[in-house]
């Protein structure tokens, strides 16, 4: 039995642009948050995700999944702050190996969480 795939996958700008407007507006929040952090924060826009870094080091991933967000900070997952949030460690995913921590965005209440997780950065 094969498999066969037809069809491409959206780009990180096209789902950006498919966005509603809560969720867009997240994004640009969490980006003015990120970017305010130090003025050699620099943003990158691949295919699948945008990337944040400070100087060479990635700090923070954000990828659009459906029709939430996710957001990958390079935080210790195992940090005591961070055990009152709902994030996932993915330490174990090569691509996810600089930015381990996790945390779907589809609430406001997401939302506040992921700026008090980038003022810890």
């Amino acid at each position: 039995m094969t498999l066969v795939i037809n069809g491409t996958s959206k780009t990180y700008a096209e789902k950006l642009a498919a966005l509603d407007a809560d969720k867009a507006a997240a994004v640009s929040q969490i980006t003015e948050a990120l970017l305010a952090k130090d003025k050699k924060v620099r943003e990158r826009i691949s295919k699948k995700c945008a990337t944040f870094n400070l100087g060479r080091k990635p700090i923070a991933k954000i990828s659009i999944v459906g029709k939430s967000l996710r957001l990958h900070l390079a935080l210790d997952p195992a940090a005591e702050e961070l055990q009152k949030y709902p994030v996932k460690d993915l330490s174990d995913k090569a691509s996810y190996k600089d930015v381990p921590v996790m945390l779907k965005i589809s609430s406001d209440l997401a939302l506040r969480r992921a700026l008090k997780l980038i003022a810890l950065l």
